[in-house]
């Protein structure tokens, strides 16, 4: 059996995306959406302008208002970032003087210093100590606070981690109720914040980074919207092995080495053996689909907005690689009865997910395919 691709066969497949680092949606031309063209924002006109094609949006104040939260959100309160930055500690304090509350000030310092532990970055919990005891010294504070909250943060305590996605979630959560005072347009505002995660979420994990992961999966399980979404997430973040044990190896301080696209792999095929519990035959039969193509190195793992697609003319291309017509004759089943028996639906959606997992094992990835024609021709 063959499981490797022609070079022709391989652009007809990797012509279907473009690869991007992360940006919003929002920052997208609508009209020209596939380029991710970005637009140019006017707060004055409450307008926005794509620079290619110069088509211009109008939007409401209430709309614009909202807009801007959510934008604000994305990029002043991305999980994993600092919220003082590189700033020096001088600039920090005038941050305590001027621009914060003692509260707010104070979370976001307990934030950073907690994220620099998770991240090993002691330079900046140095840094960020100091500048705690420059406002003790200048505004003439008793120490004894500071002293204990900085002792409670450097416990090996794993409850302590959980401070850096809740005070990360509680400024996002304040900025985006501020736009609307409707409940249910706050929650449309809500489920669109998740969505931003999860796409943040999937570019941390193709950075290998696992302490952007954790996070995003935590801020999810506090964001105020129906159980059933989060339940959604939940199952989705708990099944990848990026994040398995990410607690223990920090308070360890365990070096894993974890290869992404293999990690990716086993994450897919656990999503697939989850739906098939719930009795949910097409993601199920997509998940494997997706370990599938990504063993073979023709799906993204980034950008989530152009992974391969899941339609009979692509997943043709796919079983043609790997040379088993009984691979298609699964997934058209499972898909032509899951709407009318859920039951046989997933019977054929677990034939589908099996001979998956015994293929992998016998694939080829393109990648290491193309090495080995380079290195002949050469």
């Amino acid at each position: 059996m063959s499981n490797t691709i022609t070079k022709q066969e391989e652009r007809q497949v990797f012509d279907e995306w473009n690869f991007t680092v992360w940006s919003d949606s929002r920052d997208w031309c609508r009209q020209c959406n596939k380029e991710k063209n970005k637009l140019v924002f006017d707060d004055q006109t409450k307008t926005t302008k794509c620079t290619q094609c110069e088509h211009i949006e109008t939007y409401k104040d209430k709309e614009w208002k909202i807009l801007q939260a959510k934008r604000y959100v994305a990029y002043h309160y991305m999980p994993g970032k600092y919220f003082f930055g590189n700033l020096p500690k001088e600039e920090i304090f005038q941050k305590y003087l001027r621009d914060l509350n003692h509260v707010d000030w104070s979370a976001q310092l307990i934030h950073d210093y907690v994220l620099a532990k998770m991240k090993n970055e002691k330079t900046i919990q140095d840094k960020l100590l100091e500048t705690a005891k420059l406002v003790v010294e200048k505004m003439s504070y008793d120490s004894t606070t500071w002293k204990t909250l900085f002792e409670k943060m450097d416990t090996n305590d794993p409850e302590i981690f959980y401070q850096v996605p809740q005070i990360r979630y509680e400024f996002a959560e304040k900025k985006l109720k501020e736009a609307t005072q409707n409940k249910e347009e706050l929650h449309s505002i809500m489920r669109g914040y998740l969505s931003t995660l999860t796409t943040v979420y999937s570019y941390s994990r193709w950075k290998n980074d696992r302490v952007t992961c954790w996070i995003v999966s935590e801020i999810i399980k506090l964001c105020d919207i129906e159980s059933e979404s989060i339940a959604f997430y939940t199952d989705l973040f708990d099944c990848d092995p990026l994040i398995e044990g990410f607690q223990d190896d920090l308070v360890t301080g365990k070096k894993r080495e974890i290869n992404i696209k293999d990690s990716y792999i086993q994450w897919e095929l656990r999503l697939a053996d989850k739906y098939l519990q719930q009795t949910k035959a097409l993601g199920a039969t997509q998940a494997a689909y997706d370990a599938l193509t990504a063993k073979l190195g023709i799906h993204a793992l980034w950008p989530p907005t152009k992974v391969l697609p899941f339609d009979i003319k692509t997943v043709e291309k796919v079983v043609n690689l790997v040379n088993d017509s009984e691979l298609l004759r699964f997934y058209s089943t499972a898909l032509s009865l899951d709407a009318i028996d859920p039951a046989k639906a997933c019977y054929y959606a677990n034939l589908f997910i099996e001979k998956v997992k015994k293929i992998l094992p016998e694939i080829t990835p393109i990648e290491q395919e193309l090495k080995k024609q380079a290195a002949y021709i050469t």
